[in-house]
């Protein structure tokens, strides 16, 4: 995908998954993010994750090879009645969905709109699979200091009470 506009330079940017992005002879070692855990993740559990279908990883890859983010995917569901706009969808008990497991961006795009680029590339895929499987959904369980980024991207919040998790979902259209 090409990126245009005033934050980002003008550079592509490829999406892998990572079977490719390992053939490809992609670095997973120097990926860097405000949160360590996430490139610890990247480098440690996400081919074994991905090897045992966990969860499917897709990296996203400058030409030279650099990563600038990632995103895991897992199918996944909500029940009708945790939210109104849940229960429209459909007369059965749970609407189906994706979740994105994890998602990060390197520490030098913060602020660039990279972020806009990678969940349009999960609202495309789930999308896509929507058109084989049912999935309705898209579902994510936002860390605190992201649930405003993720309202701005038209995700609804769910209250969940008892889990104090902060979960959140966009509807597919």
């Amino acid at each position: 995908m090409k990126i245009d506009g005033n934050k980002l330079p003008d550079i592509d940017i490829k999406v892998y998954n990572l079977t490719r992005a390992i053939n490809e002879f992609v670095d997973l070692s120097n990926f860097k993010c405000e949160k360590q855990y996430f490139a610890d993740y990247l480098r440690l559990c996400a081919k074994e994750d991905d090897d045992k279908g966990i969860e499917k990883l897709w990296l996203f890859v400058t030409g030279d090879n650099k990563i600038v983010g990632y995103v895991t995917l897992v199918m996944s569901q909500l029940s009708r009645s945790q939210h109104l706009d849940l229960g429209r969808m459909t007369h059965r008990n749970y609407v189906p969905g994706i979740l994105i497991g994890e998602m990060a961006r390197h520490i030098d795009y913060k602020g660039k709109g990279l972020g806009n680029i990678m969940i349009n590339w999960v609202v495309s895929k789930a999308r896509d699979l929507s058109k084989e499987v049912a999935c309705k959904i898209i579902i994510v369980e936002a860390e605190e200091d992201k649930i405003d980024i993720y309202k701005e991207w038209g995700f609804e919040p769910i209250e969940n009470f008892e889990e104090k998790r902060n979960t959140m979902f966009l509807r597919i259209k």
